[in-house]
């Protein structure tokens, strides 16, 4: 079977109209990648296609690539968006995490420029595209190495190839690279429960898993020598715990994991996302704070959910304590507290928002069509949504998507679901995730316009 999902049709308007926005709004689009990178340095080539090991790919790899020693036998090595981290021993070596697809081939060459040793086990830290596609170049060329996952992780990669057309769209990667078979994924050699301790090259090695941004996600620690290897459980800002795109996130075993990290009191935080730490206080006190952030959304959402709250209500005015507000590695660029009170609450809720209309299955389209005849028609609602954009942009975007989908052929509703949403992208606090599906929106919205204008043109 070959790989590939086929592009929809709104497929194809999103990456015409982002062309054209792209263009025509440069201030917005240089607003947007501010907060590329995912911790690290960016790449527009690379971010387009994580499944791709093209020779331009892994170039761009190798070159935007930084080593840092962390400690003896130890390196964090970085990427655009992720980083991997390798340590010697004294019989081999042994790899956490594997990268994107470009980053194998790059690691494969770069790994006997930093030790002469073979490498013997790869720990693959959960199953997401710029953590674990890199293993096929890593296995050619070290085919004895042994690859450790949790024992959920050949489900979770059944899930990654079931899925992957809605994985592919909603992570904004080509779908013809989209995995249709298991066998560009890892595959284990050593599986494991809860907890495993190996003995590496005299070392002992302590792996732990505990669900956080995957069910199957796992960690590392290494006692001997005071370090702790993340995976994806910190970030270096407020983590993807709140992802309103993909699969359950676990919140409460999240902050659990890194409280037992601290509990550790290690020297060393090797990150997957962002610079790496070599400071003992200062990594109990990153670990600390963010476990304590991220109870706190959990406690308070689960007591409001008990105190029978509706959930939107909640995620709207979700506290957030001063001490976390000023907290720099919580800074939500990637998501906001109230996307993760969102996560926690369909996690134990269930589907239904607590609106009683909304019970019952209907398709936004036929509320947004009575809405623009309550409205007066389309232009009122024009006029109301371009009056409150200043004031209260939330509520402009909900009217600019009543027009969107009650009236998808007028060029008055498309015109103004681009102006609403590329507003949207330049406010001064938008998150990456938030901002990407305001874009992908406006881009709809910008390129039915060219089609419209083209089919109506002399």
């Amino acid at each position: 079977m070959a790989d590939g999902f086929s592009p929809s049709l709104d497929d194809q308007l999103v990456q015409q109209g982002r062309a054209l926005l792209a263009r025509e709004y440069p201030d917005v689009m240089k607003h947007m990648a501010r907060q590329d990178g995912f911790g690290g340095p960016s790449s527009p080539l690379i971010a387009r296609a994580m499944l791709s090991n093209a020779p331009e790919l892994v170039a761009e790899a190798k070159a935007k690539m930084t080593v840092e020693a962390m400690g003896k036998g130890m390196w964090l090595v970085r990427f655009p968006y992720v980083n991997v981290a390798l340590v010697e021993t004294r019989d081999g070596l042994v790899l956490f995490d594997t990268g994107y697809a470009a980053i194998g081939p790059v690691l494969a060459e770069l790994i006997p420029t930093l030790s002469s040793k073979p490498l013997t086990h790869i720990v693959v830290s959960h199953v997401h595209v710029d953590h674990a596609y890199g293993w096929p170049a890593l296995k050619a060329k070290w085919p004895k190495a042994k690859t450790i996952t949790s024992d959920l992780y050949p489900a979770m990669a059944a899930k990654e190839v079931r899925l992957g057309g809605s994985i592919g769209r909603l992570n904004n990667q080509p779908l013809q690279l989209q995995p249709a078979t298991l066998d560009r994924l890892p595959k284990p050699d050593i599986i494991f429960r809860d907890r495993l301790s190996l003995k590496i090259g005299g070392e002992r090695f302590e792996l732990f898993h505990a669900p956080g941004e995957t069910e199957e996600q796992i960690w590392m620690a290494l006692p001997g020598r005071g370090a702790i290897f993340t995976a994806d459980y910190y970030q270096g800002f407020l983590p993807n715990a709140g992802n309103g795109k993909r699969i359950m996130r676990h919140v409460d075993e999240w902050a659990a994991a890194l409280r037992s990290m601290a509990s550790q009191r290690p020297q060393y935080l090797m990150t997957m996302h962002g610079a790496g730490v070599d400071d003992k206080a200062e990594v109990s006190r990153r670990l600390t704070i963010l476990a304590e952030a991220l109870e706190h959304v959990s406690e308070e959402t689960v007591g409001r959910l008990n105190a029978g709250e509706r959930k939107d209500a909640i995620a709207a005015n979700i506290s957030w304590p001063e001490k976390f507000a000023k907290e720099p590695t919580l800074n939500p660029e990637y998501n906001r507290p109230e996307d993760i009170s969102r996560m926690v609450s369909m996690r134990w809720t269930g589907w239904w928002d607590g609106v009683p209309g909304h019970f019952a299955a209907l398709p936004f389209e036929a509320e947004a069509k009575e809405a623009v005849r309550l409205a007066g028609g389309i232009e009122a609602l024009d006029k109301r949504a371009r009056e409150l954009l200043a004031s209260d942009p939330k509520l402009a975007a909900r009217l600019a998507d009543w027009a969107f989908f009650g009236e998808p052929e007028s060029p008055i509703a498309l015109r103004l679901t681009v102006d609403v949403y590329m507003a949207r992208l330049a406010e001064a606090d938008m998150p990456v995730q938030e901002g990407l599906v305001y874009f992908d929106q406006a881009s709809k919205a910008r390129a039915k316009l060219q089609q419209l204008r083209a089919s109506t043109s002399p």
